[in-house]
């Protein structure tokens, strides 16, 4: 009889055990699959705030005189000086150190057209 009980204990541990573990295994996924979807509505909005204000610079920068420079003047990674002109691949998204009138101001001053 107190090994039928032994038995019998231990098996209701060892089941307890087990539903304990798949009760924690339900959760943690609850909680990894609201982690994941709040770390995903986080990057939503940082990258909104980041267009956002990358629009606001845009359109702070968007010149109406027709005397305004609008040739774009920066330092690339590798530390050259490029200049980019309107319709350039790269025009857009390029924040400008210098601004310039014309192609030749940009070379006087050593920079280098852009490559696109």
């Amino acid at each position: 009889m107190k090994k039928l009980f032994k038995a019998l204990s231990f098996f209701l541990v060892i089941s307890s055990g087990i539903l304990t573990v798949f009760k924690m295994n339900k959760s943690n996924k609850e909680m990894i699959r609201k982690e994941t979807t709040t770390f995903q509505i986080k990057q939503t909005l940082s990258a909104i705030a980041a267009t956002l204000e990358q629009t606001e610079v845009e359109e702070k920068t968007t010149v109406t005189d027709e005397n305004a420079p609008l040739i774009k003047g920066n330092k690339n990674g590798r530390g050259e000086y490029i200049y980019h002109m309107p319709g350039g691949v790269f025009y857009n998204r390029t924040t400008p150190v210098e601004w310039f009138h014309t192609e030749a101001e940009a070379q006087e001053k050593g920079y280098r057209k852009s490559a696109r």
